[in-house]
């Protein structure tokens, strides 16, 4: 949320509360790393925030107080943009129109297909909508999943898509008995995140009080955390930590933490990325950056955090967010130590910034973050404004820029870690280029940040129809999903989504695009006395961690255009799944042999699970062994036995982890030579050429011996 838009503020009455006493494609191969140089001073220290101490609910989320229905009032808030972009313009690809791709067919259809909250679906405590846009989010666990909007949520039965409960964020809070602003002026931008390596849930959004319409200190982010994997009746816990504190190191007191985002690591922390802005003048200060123990949350101990801030004149970053960890298995999951990743599309060239994030103890104070490594990805025409049309309605829709959108998405296949990010692009050249998605896969294996993309693409699969608000995932056999919003002049906004298998070729998403749901109606609403041109903020891709495989999308649209016109949005909650994911997928290697005259013999081995093959091999061409390789398995071709009189060698031979059939190994036989050396003794001599170099099963030039006379 930038935060033009209309919240509804809340005013709550005491509630009784209970206080705790304890108040990749994945890589096809990895490349030879060569060790790092001395990395440079760290970019921020983390200082620590004052302990935070838990509130405690018991109950069950379908008995929250039915009586709470305060006032509601519109408060219009300030609009906080994009800092100006510093970017050259865009190289002559941006203009390009895209290369064409065969399609290998439509995306999975979806297997879950619900409608989740509105604007005006009735929840506990009020409505669902408290402004625009709604900013959709939402995670799944094994059995529910949770979704938020502004400024409420909503927990599905995922298998049925019943509701079995939802409630305003206000009214969520007000059984906490906090004494700060988290009991009642909860504004927005609300995240959900699931732990499934704990069955945990996270529910957390930012609160701040007003004054002349504008936002005013203190700042808190507001953190709830379920006691067990049962998000309905097993209980929960509230945290509420203010963030502008002012402690040297953290972001000046009167920082504003918008658009907070989050992910989860492995090494006990959740993180936060935030845009720190300045009040009440709204400027642009700089990059939050926090972390906060999930050993204390899920214990019910006082929360240890920390605090940092990149400022803006030095560190030239905005929406600088965390990485979050796919997957539950321990094959999945980053090495030990390995530091959390932090990434933000660069103001200044075409490019992302990534930083490693090295926590203090218990994720307290005395974190450090790195200096960035640049990734240059692709150029592309940009706009900051809001330009996308919409059937039904004259409003231009807003793109957010090319900000980083939530998640930025860590998977661990075989040995390959991957950083995935999207965010959108377009909206300018001549004539104007439409919103399109750009997806980056970074590779970090080994905890080396690769400076040169995996594989990348905007994504375009035509040149009129606009494609923004994006979010992808990657399912544990490295296929990935992203879904978006989409629109034209004569279509009006709809749910899409399209994907690649990771035996794709690289940079293309050639699983072409189907619809979750079409929309019946263009945003036609006003605002703050103009047209509403706000959308999104964000959407949400998330994985079913029940079998590392099913892709769950939530974000906005408009059913009719009734709806459309009185600004009643709606959002939809989908699941859909590739075939083959959850089996184990396997590869064949193979390649080229040249120059071959007899037989030779090659050996293939693989390490995941460690397996030995030998296979003879007769015609030149292309070779192919007989038995595939499992997913993720390392590997190495030999010669395991020459063919008589030549030498074969091997090139393009081994790789790290396969995720995709081989066919590049080159064999390239020579025939062997030999040495004739005729020499006379004292009483003779030799005429004829030597010595001689020979092939094998050739003859030499026949020499004359001649005897001595006498």
């Amino acid at each position: 949320m930038r935060i033009d838009k209309f919240s509804i503020a809340h005013i709550v009455r005491d509630t009784k509360l209970v206080v705790s006493a304890a108040v990749l494609a994945v890589l096809s191969s990895a490349p030879a790393y060569s060790q790092q140089a001395p990395q440079p001073p760290p970019a921020a220290t983390t200082v620590a925030l004052p302990l935070a101490y838990p509130t405690e609910f018991d109950g069950d989320l379908r008995t929250l107080p039915q009586t709470y229905t305060p006032p509601e009032y519109y408060l219009l808030l300030n609009e906080y943009e994009e800092p100006p972009n510093q970017k050259p313009p865009p190289g002559p690809e941006a203009s390009r129109t895209p290369p064409s791709v065969e399609m290998s067919g439509p995306m999975p259809s979806t297997m879950a297909n619900f409608a989740g909250l509105g604007f005006t679906t009735a929840v506990n405590g009020g409505q669902a909508g408290g402004g625009w846009p709604p900013d959709t989010n939402g995670d799944v666990g094994p059995t529910y999943y949770i979704q938020s909007v502004n400024t409420a949520m909503g927990v599905f039965d995922k298998s049925t898509g019943a509701l079995a409960a939802s409630f305003t964020i206000n009214q969520l809070w007000s059984i906490s008995g906090t004494p700060t602003i988290c009991l009642n002026q909860n504004r927005g931008d609300p995240v959900v995140v699931h732990d499934p390596r704990s069955d945990r849930w996270i529910i957390t959004d930012f609160a701040f009080g007003v004054t002349a319409g504008k936002p005013a200190t203190p700042f808190y982010q507001c953190i709830a955390v379920s006691k067990t994997g049962d998000p309905v009746g097993g209980g929960w816990r509230f945290y509420a930590v203010r963030v502008d504190t002012g402690a040297s190191g953290g972001p000046p007191a009167g920082t504003l933490n918008d658009y907070p985002k989050f992910g989860l690591w492995n090494d006990g922390c959740l993180y936060m990325g935030a845009n720190g802005f300045t009040e009440p003048s709204g400027a642009y200060a700089g990059s939050i950056v926090a972390s906060f123990s999930t050993t204390d949350m899920y214990a019910g101990n006082a929360l240890t955090s920390s605090i940092g801030f990149l400022s803006y004149a030095t560190a030239n970053e905005f929406s600088l967010f965390p990485a979050d960890l796919l997957g539950s298995s321990a094959g999945s999951l980053p090495p030990a130590g390995t530091p959390e990743y932090f990434v933000a599309e660069s103001q200044s060239i075409y490019g992302l910034n990534v930083r490693k994030f090295t926590p203090g103890a218990n994720c307290g104070g005395g974190g450090t973050v790195s200096a960035a490594t640049s990734v240059p990805h692709a150029s592309y025409n940009y706009n900051g404004g809001h330009y996308i049309p919409q059937q039904g309605s004259s409003t231009l829709l807003d793109s957010l820029e090319d900000r980083v959108m939530q998640r930025v998405q860590y998977r661990k296949i075989g040995s390959a870690e991957s950083l995935w990010v999207v965010h959108t692009t377009g909206g300018g050249g001549t004539p104007t280029v439409p919103a399109q998605p750009q997806w980056v896969q970074v590779n970090v294996s080994g905890g080396t940040i690769v400076t040169t993309p995996v594989q990348q693409q905007i994504y375009a699969p035509d040149t009129t129809k606009h494609r923004w608000m994006p979010a992808l995932a990657v399912d544990g056999s490295g296929n990935m999903a992203i879904g978006y919003s989409r629109s034209s002049a004569t279509d009006y906004p709809s749910i899409y989504y399209a994907g690649r298998l990771a035996g794709d070729p690289l940079n293309t998403l050639p699983q072409s695009e189907v619809a979750l749901v079409t929309g019946g109606g263009g945003q036609a609403n006003n605002c703050g006395g103009a047209a509403c041109y706000r959308w999104g903020d964000y959407s949400s891709m998330t994985i079913d961690p029940s079998d590392d495989c099913t892709f769950w999308y939530t974000t906005e649209y408009y059913d009719t255009q009734a709806n459309g016109t009185a600004g009643n949005w709606q959002t939809r909650i989908g699941s859909f799944k590739f075939p083959g994911c959850g089996s184990t997928a396997t590869y064949t290697i193979g390649g080229t042999i040249s120059g071959l005259t007899g037989t030779v013999q090659l050996a293939l081995n693989g390490t995941t699970p460690t397996s030995s093959q030998t296979q003879s091999f007769t015609t030149n061409g292309g070779f192919t062994f007989t038995t595939p390789l499992q997913s993720g398995s390392g590997w190495t071709v030999s010669v395991a036995s020459q063919p008589a009189g030549q030498t074969c060698a091997v090139t393009n031979g081994s790789g790290a982890s396969i995720t995709a059939n081989v066919t590049n190994v080159t064999v390239t036989c020579t025939t062997n030579t030999y040495t004739l050396t005729y020499t006379a003794g004292a009483n003779g001599s030799i005429t004829g050429s030597s010595p001689q170099t020979v092939n094998y099963g050739a003859s030499g030039t026949a020499v004359t011996a001649t005897p001595a006379t006498g």
